[in-house]
């Protein structure tokens, strides 16, 4: 187990990663987990509940759909959180079919509780959580395109769109998380960001990962409600 307690935009946090053990099928593997997430959160007074993020890495595009399922069946009801998953075989090690973050916040002292915010239809994906004062949207990519050029606008046009439903913009975005398909480049992609995007954007991280359904890069946004 990876532990990390950190601050963050006027918060307590407590991420957790974990890899699969490969046994049973991939049900089971997701199910021990985030059995251990639970057991980490409770030494610490929390529970599933104060899951804020989750992102879950896949070694093949079947695992990616058991595990995606699997996961939506374990974070229900308070429970449910922003979210996105990928193929990315190299981030597994021995058995292990899945490979799991999860980020959880301490309640904030205000007492006021999670808000979820579904897309209209619902999806598997949760479109953005309110709490604390912060606004976490899940990952965003589109798989109705075939290229990079396609798929670029039509992914920040709908993060902007998720963005002004939470009542925030890009000016209060405080990360954004890519994860950009390996045959990809990184000077590709920051060069149209900054051309889409002028707001500066304190932290910024890049994973590569490879194909699902299409995707070329999938991008997560945290922003300060203030």
């Amino acid at each position: 187990m990876r532990l990390k307690i950190f601050p963050w935009l006027g918060q307590e946090f407590i991420s957790l990663s974990w890899e699969g053990n490969g046994e049973g099928t991939v049900d089971d593997e997701i199910r021990e987990v985030y059995a251990r997430f639970s057991e980490w959160l409770r030494s610490f007074g929390l529970t599933l509940d104060h899951t804020v993020r989750t992102r879950q890495f896949c070694s093949s595009m079947g695992t990616w759909q058991a595990a995606s399922a699997a996961r939506g069946r374990i974070l229900t009801g308070a429970a449910r959180s922003v979210s996105s998953s990928h193929v990315r075989p190299d981030r597994l090690s021995g058995k292990a079919r899945v490979s799991a973050d999860l980020l959880a916040m301490v309640p904030p002292a205000t007492g006021e509780r999670k808000i979820l915010k579904e897309y209209e239809p619902q999806t598997v994906v949760l479109r953005h959580l309110t709490w604390g004062g912060i606004v976490f949207l899940s990952g965003v990519t589109d798989m109705t395109h075939v290229t990079l050029d396609e798929q670029f606008p039509v992914i920040i046009g709908r993060l902007s769109d998720s963005l002004a439903d939470a009542n925030v913009s890009w000016d209060k975005v405080a990360r954004a998380s890519f994860f950009l398909h390996r045959d990809e480049t990184l000077e590709d992609l920051r060069e149209r960001f900054a051309q889409a995007v002028g707001a500066r954007i304190p932290a910024v991280d890049y994973t590569f990962v490879d194909s699902r359904q299409g995707k070329r890069l999938e991008i997560e946004l945290t922003a300060k409600l203030i």
